[in-house]
């Protein structure tokens, strides 16, 4: 479910940017940029200092806020012709780290979509060249963004080893804690020593899950 709302998220994100383009509307690029960065750094300044990408988890927002920024930039300033094509780069990559993977997929398409108008217009070979060279590093980031997310997994999971552990050491020493407070009298000394044994390695126990 979530791939499928991160694809729609760029879907939108990419049909504005062509209406917009393809409407009297965008003799107000200019206007627009301003508010679109506007916007993003109010919300991203909220997120005080999280993932400048994601403002601080909202990456449904952030993404399509900045997708549809670059590529109005971009289109500002020359679209394919534009110095600024070379951001189109970064931002696959980017993509492919916030969202799943696969949705570079959509981001690659979407981009076709929205620069075929241009086709037409200008030189197509130099136009198939800049399109064809962000197509191949699709795979890249692809591959990229997916073994950034499966670290961030291994992560997940070892810091959720490292709570249940630290929690099974709590729970074991309260319980040595209560038999060695209740039943010390009838404890022999042999069974103290080990119970106390066991409370100092349910400690230090706790304590390296707490360290690492």
């Amino acid at each position: 479910m979530k791939l499928v709302w991160q694809s729609v998220t760029l879907v939108l994100s990419f049909a504005v940017v062509f209406i917009w383009q393809e409407s009297p509307l965008k003799d107000y690029t200019v206007q627009m940029l301003g508010l679109l960065i506007a916007l993003y750094l109010i919300i991203s300044a909220k997120g005080k200092g999280r993932a400048f990408l994601t403002f601080g988890g909202s990456s449904y927002y952030g993404i399509f806020i900045l997708n549809t920024l670059i590529f109005l930039l971009i289109f500002a300033t020359g679209g394919l012709n534009s110095a600024l094509f070379f951001v189109l780069y970064f931002l696959a990559f980017g993509i492919a780290f916030v969202f799943e993977p696969t949705t570079v997929a959509v981001f690659i398409l979407g981009t076709i979509l929205v620069f075929f108008p241009q086709f037409q217009t200008q030189e197509f070979s130099e136009s198939l060249i800049k399109i064809g060279s962000l197509a191949l590093i699709s795979p890249l980031a692809y591959f990229f963004g997916r073994e950034y997310k499966r670290r961030g997994e291994q992560d997940n999971k070892i810091n959720e080893i490292k709570e249940r552990t630290g929690e099974a050491a709590d729970n074991i020493s309260e319980d040595i804690e209560e038999v060695l407070e209740d039943e010390k009298e009838n404890l022999k000394e042999k069974d103290v020593e080990k119970l106390n044994e066991v409370l100092e390695e349910a400690d230090d126990l706790r304590s390296e899950s707490k360290e690492n």
